[in-house]
C-alpha cells in the first residue's frame, strides 16, 4: 500500500504563489500546505485556508524576510533580516550563532499561525535547513514542547543516480550527505514522518510527465511529495512559469485516474500522526 501526503511549500509568498497552491488543493492532488508565517502575503493566505480547511503545517524559515522576534545574533542583521539560503547554510555549519534566539524565532512563527486560528498538523524547514546538525534538535524539540506530533523527513526519496546536474546536483549531494543524522534524530524524537520525501529532483522540473513517472515508480510505504505550485508573481523570487508547470500537472485529470489505478492512497501529516 502506498501512503501519499503531497505537501505545497511555501504558502504565503506572494498572492499568485498562493492563489495556484489554494487551486491545486481544490481541484488537484494537493491534501498538505505548508505556511510561511514571516511570508508577505500571510494574513491573506491564512485567512483563505481557514475558509477552506486546508490540512496545514508551519514552513520555519530562517533564511528569507524578517525575523518575528527582531535581531538575532550571528543569525540576522541589524534591521532583522534573514542572511539568505548560502549564508544561513554557512552560518549553521559554523555553529556560532544565538540558538536560543533561533529557538524563540521558530516558536514566534508557530505562536502566528496558531493566532491566525489554524491547528497546524506538522513542521517542516524553508530549504532544508533542519538538515544541519545545529538546527535539527531547535526543531524536534519545539515540536515535541508545542505537542505538534509530525516533522518532514528531508530524505531524498529517489534513486540518486538520476539526480540533476548542477546546481541542484550539488544541493542534492549536500542534501544526501546530511539526511540520515537528520533523519536519526527525528526518529529518535519519537515524532511521526514519513519514510522519506519526493520530490528534491525535481524542483522547478515538475510537469505532467515527471509526476507521471513518480507515480508510476513509488513504492509501497508511507511517502511525502513536495511540491511548488503556483501562477506567476511577477517580481516576487522563485514564482515563475516553472509555477504554472506544476499548477497544470497537480490539477491534471489524469492524475488523479492514476493515483487511483495505482490504489494509492492521499493522506495528510495529521492523519497519519494519530495512526502513528
Amino acid at each position: 500500500m502506498i501512503q501519499l501526503i503531497v505537501n505545497a511549500d511555501d504558502l504565503g509568498s506572494g498572492p499568485e504563489r498562493d492563489r495556484g497552491i489554494f487551486r491545486c488543493f481544490e481541484q488537484g492532488i494537493v491534501t498538505s500546505v505548508s505556511l510561511l508565517a514571516n511570508g508577505p502575503h500571510f494574513a491573506e493566505a491564512a485567512c483563505e485556508a481557514v475558509r477552506l480547511g486546508m490540512p496545514l503545517g508551519v514552513h520555519l524559515n530562517l533564511s528569507e524576510g524578517r525575523a518575528l522576534t527582531g535581531v538575532i545574533a550571528g543569525l540576522t542583521d541589524a534591521a532583522g533580516e534573514f542572511p539568505g539560503k548560502a549564508d544561513l547554510r554557512r552560518i549553521l555549519a559554523g555553529g556560532d550563532f544565538d540558538a536560543a534566539g533561533a529557538r524563540r524565532e521558530l516558536a514566534a512563527q508557530l505562536d502566528r499561525v496558531r493566532q491566525a486560528g489554524i491547528v497546524p498538523d506538522h513542521l517542516d524547514s524553508h530549504q532544508h535547513f533542519i538538515l544541519f546538525p545545529a538546527a535539527t534538535g531547535l526543531v524536534t524539540d519545539l515540536a515535541r514542547a508545542e505537542g505538534i506530533n509530525a516533522l518532514r523527513r528531508p530524505l531524498p526519496a529517489e534513486d540518486p543516480r538520476r539526480d540533476p546536474p548542477p546546481p541542484l546536483g550539488d544541493e542534492l549531494v549536500l542534501y544526501r550527505r546530511l539526511a540520515p543524522a537528520a533523519s536519526a534524530q527525528i526518529d529518535a524524537s519519537a515524532l511521526f514522518a514519513p519514510q522519506g520525501l519526493w520530490g528534491m529532483t525535481l524542483l522547478d522540473r515538475l510537469d505532467k510527465q515527471a509526476l507521471s513517472a513518480l507515480l508510476e515508480e513509488m513504492p509501497d510505504g508511507v511517502w511525502e511529495l513536495m511540491v511548488h505550485p503556483g501562477y506567476c508573481d511577477l517580481g516576487r523570487p522563485f514564482s515563475g512559469p516553472e509555477r504554472l508547470r506544476e499548477t497544470l500537472a497537480l490539477t491534471n485529470p489524469c492524475m488523479s485516474q492514476l493515483i487511483r489505478e495505482k490504489n494509492i492512497f492521499l493522506t495528510t501529516f495529521g492523519a497519519c500522526a494519530c495512526a502513528f
